[in-house]
């Protein structure tokens, strides 16, 4: 990923406590008014610098940024996020990445905003964002397996995005098949989506919301949303978090694409909300109830009813009444 004269700034401020004007001036081959302005235009960003005469300028601290370079300091990734794409609003990240995809960007290209307007959720719900509150982001990938296997993509992601949350110490679960819950209430959701040629897959799609700082939320979803400060009490670097999912997601997607789905039933189960606890499903056609006993090497939905064990591809576990 090439960097710009302001990025090259704070990979430099990063290894050092102090760093002289000078000395950037020579390193980046640029005068120092030139610097001086660059740091001006960091602060204004958002960044905490501070300089004095004798020493230089230091790194005080990030802030809370998505932007790429904030990111990047966390990435451990041969390929995914090599290529973000940051804005402060969109309507959404899905409609950027899915222009990307048709545009034949890399594998791993990923789009974040700060604020977008027109979220959307599973069954077409709209996805409720703060300005700097949340995370918005689509990631695109390009697996070669057969399109009836894409939408595992949602439960590998959802494996991924709550051992990263856990790291942080927020005991989430998995709402099979989207949703990440912690103590019942929703702090982040998963939206697949798939573009595809003739009989293949072209793209994959996978969009990601994180409720992080929200204090508030709107009328309706206040009783089952909640967010990673409300339920942890301690402060969150967005990028920090957007960067450890990404680790942990290149190493389950490496998995899956070598070894099937079959290989993460165990994980899911143990991240699984309600497991073995009576739950209500619904298709189009039906709704019932029964023991969630887990899911299956294709990532089906498995209920024991009054009838017996009964499995769902595509159905909805209904946790709250206006759903």
């Amino acid at each position: 990923m090439a960097h710009s004269v302001r990025e090259q700034i704070l990979i430099a401020l990063r290894q050092r406590t102090w760093y002289s004007g000078q000395e950037l001036a020579e390193t980046l081959n640029i005068s120092r008014t030139a610097i001086w302005k660059h740091m001006q235009t960091l602060k204004e960003e958002g960044y905490q610098i501070i300089s004095n005469k004798k020493q230089g300028y230091q790194l005080v601290d990030e802030g809370d940024l998505l932007t790429p370079i904030a990111i990047e300091q966390w990435l451990t990734t041969a390929r995914l996020g090599r290529h973000i794409l940051h804005f402060e609003e969109l309507d959404t990240t899905q409609r950027i990445a899915h222009e990307q995809a048709q545009q034949q960007a890399q594998e791993g290209t990923l789009v974040v905003c700060d604020h977008q307007t027109n979220g959307r959720g599973q069954l077409g719900r709209t996805w409720h964002e703060a300005k700097n509150e949340g995370i918005a982001m689509s990631l695109l990938v390009r697996p070669d397996v057969p399109m009836h296997q894409a939408g595992q993509l949602t439960l590998v992601a959802g494996i991924a995005l709550a051992q990263s949350l856990r790291t942080f110490d927020v005991p989430v679960t998995i709402k099979w098949p989207n949703d990440i819950l912690i103590n019942g209430r929703k702090v982040a959701g998963i939206l697949t989506e798939m573009q595809t040629e003739a009989d293949r897959i072209s793209s994959v799609i996978i969009g990601i919301g994180i409720n992080v700082h929200h204090e508030q939320f709107p009328e309706g979803i206040e009783d089952r949303a909640t967010s990673l400060v409300r339920e942890s009490g301690r402060t969150f670097r967005r990028a920090e978090v957007v960067a450890t999912f990404l680790n942990r997601f290149e190493r389950l997607y490496t998995q899956w694409l070598e070894l099937g789905f079959g290989s993460f039933v165990s994980e899911w189960e143990t991240l699984a909300d309600r497991l073995h606890e009576r739950v209500t499903l619904r298709t189009r056609q039906m709704t019932a109830s029964g023991t969630l006993l887990g899911i299956d090497e294709m990532g089906t939905i498995r209920i024991k009813t009054e009838t017996g064990e009964t499995r769902f591809h595509s159905a909805e576990l209904i946790y709250w009444e206006k759903e």
